[in-house]
């Protein structure tokens, strides 16, 4: 085999195994990032919501990763169901004030 060609699979095997690295090394990137975004955002909610309590604020900072994603799953669903409540709310109102209407114009048309 030419001395050529050795350096030219070396140099691909080097390609692919940085490649192979790279992509590794981003994914692992791409959920640290996530994870400290999550983090942030839980800091961001003590504060606005509880106004920055000492207490709940250290309870965020021991968290793990994974319970982090829990409880920011569940305040997404909490507010997601304080959304469809809102909407049923708009929907009686609207429904209320269609049976008003048709019960009005019921009793115009007996008198």
């Amino acid at each position: 085999m030419k001395t050529s060609t050795k350096i030219t699979v070396g140099l691909s095997i080097a390609a692919v195994a940085g490649v192979v690295v790279a992509v590794t090394a981003s994914e692992k990137i791409v959920k640290k990032v996530s994870h400290l975004s999550n983090r942030c955002k839980a800091k961001k909610i003590v504060h606005d919501k509880f106004g920055g309590n000492d207490k709940i604020m250290e309870v965020v900072d021991h968290l793990s990763d994974n319970e982090l994603d829990s409880v920011l799953n569940l305040l997404d669903k909490v507010k997601e169901g304080r959304e469809k409540a809102s909407d049923y709310t708009e929907k009686a109102k609207d429904n209320a004030d269609n049976v008003k209407e048709r019960f009005l114009s019921f009793i115009e048309e007996l008198i």
